[in-house]
């Protein structure tokens, strides 16, 4: 596995954002080109918390539209059967990160 689950538990600060956005109560400019548009792409190497670090490379990102039809429709079903609201991103998880994920999140 490629990945930690975890959750930082921390007061705002003025001028704080980052990849789960800037905590203004408004989930409208919080999405990635909105990230992005704010802080830039990533952070440089010296600043990762992780030895091995992957740069941000600009291009194409995966959406849902990129998930296979069969697999696609059987994310829907696992988010639907889990009472799901947020669709679109239950679907882009099972899809590309797997079911195990259907739960989480909610």
């Amino acid at each position: 596995s490629n990945h930690i689950n975890l959750r930082i538990s921390m007061s705002p600060r003025p001028g704080q954002d980052g990849h789960c956005g800037n905590f203004n109560s408004n989930a409208a400019d919080d999405t990635t080109d909105s990230i992005r548009a704010r802080i830039g792409m990533g952070i440089p190497q010296s600043q990762s918390l992780f030895r091995a670090f992957q740069p941000t490379i600009p291009g194409k990102r995966q959406t849902v539209a990129d998930c296979p039809a069969p697999k696609r429709s059987q994310a829907e079903q696992a988010c639907r059967a889990a009472g799901r609201s947020d669709m679109e991103a239950c679907t882009f998880d099972a899809c590309f990160a797997g079911e195990q994920y259907v739960d989480e999140g909610m």
